[in-house]
């Protein structure tokens, strides 16, 4: 393993210039192998930190440092429209985020310190389904999917409304009266079903929904999106991993992955690991996840999904030294 590691600021240009953190190992290669970090939704820095958090979660800072230390050059990018990146947040389209991707991967592949052959994809989250989408066009190295696989946004979405009124109906005391009185779950899954009609029909890239402004292109791009029709075409080795304790990606869905897959699937679930890909022991509660992503902040990636990673990268990077950790 690495003991020392180098880092610089980039910029990649795209349809919008975007800036990122290249780290790169202290050894003395001529070119390393390669790991591009893709962000999951919402308005992600290149550190795995969201747009109004007050706390850092610093999640591929961390990844990017470990794998770094691996022995692999790795690029994390803040997304378009995001932090440093140029371009508009809201305006962004599925598509366009799968556009970056390919932004980036060229970077990579034009670095004298990069081997162009032996590029690894990572995406987190929504970044699972964006490296689906673009290794099935584009054959890349390795792909490793982290809190995503196979579960479309749509799907996704679906299960964490019938997660949010389980915990709202079966809340106690005259709260719970109360939610239960107003039947609160069948009027929000009525204007959820709403909202989705409404940007499946609009054209728009931006769209004002109840006064606040959506990002109606990504999100109508989703819905007309299916991972399932593109894993065939993903033909290199994939890893997936999912936590016991997500409940923003469903882990039961990693069993379907080698019978869609085009390529060899390595896949696991692991125990008390949380979205961030945190250690977490608490029950789990979509209503109180801003508190329970607090509280996680601070600790390091879980060992065992580090562990994990590890072990495939030796065996799918052709490192052409022994990985030790």
């Amino acid at each position: 393993m690495q003991s020392n590691f180098t880092s610089e600021d980039v910029a990649i240009q795209g349809e919008y210039l975007l800036q990122g953190t290249l780290t790169l190992p202290g050894g003395i290669e001529d070119k390393y192998p390669a790991m591009l970090v893709v962000a999951g939704s919402g308005e992600v820095d290149r550190d795995g930190n969201v747009s109004g958090f007050k706390f850092k979660l610093n999640t591929y800072k961390e990844l990017a440092e470990f794998v770094t230390s691996l022995g692999f050059a790795v690029l994390c990018y803040d997304k378009r429209g995001v932090a440093k990146s140029k371009g508009s947040y809201l305006e962004t389209g599925m598509w366009d985020l799968v556009d970056d991707i390919g932004a980036c991967v060229q970077f990579l592949k034009g670095h004298p310190r990069v081997d162009p052959d032996r590029l690894i994809l990572l995406g987190h989250s929504e970044g699972c389904l964006l490296i689906s989408a673009y290794s099935a066009r584009n054959p890349v190295a390795g792909v490793v999917l982290l809190a995503g696989a196979v579960e479309t946004i749509e799907e996704a979405l679906q299960r964490q409304r019938k997660l949010l009124y389980g915990e709202l109906m079966g809340k106690k005391g005259i709260k719970g009266w109360l939610l239960r009185l107003l039947k609160i779950d069948q009027k929000i899954e009525k204007q959820a079903l709403r909202v989705m009609e409404k940007i499946r029909r609009t054209r728009k890239d931006v769209a004002r929904i109840q006064f606040v402004k959506m990002n109606a292109k990504w999100l109508r791009e989703h819905l007309e999106y299916n991972v399932r029709e593109d894993l065939p075409k993903v033909t290199c080795p994939i890893l997936a991993i999912t936590g016991s304790k997500d409940f923003q990606s469903d882990p039961n869905r990693l069993s379907e992955l080698p019978g869609l897959a085009g390529g060899e699937v390595t896949w696991e679930i692991i125990e008390n690991m949380n979205h961030p890909l945190k250690e977490a022991n608490d029950a789990i509660s979509i209503t109180q996840v801003k508190a329970l992503y607090k509280d996680s902040a601070a600790k390091p990636l879980h060992p065992e999904l580090k562990d994990t990673i590890a072990k495939w990268l030796l065996k799918h990077a052709e490192m052409q030294n022994e990985i030790s950790y």
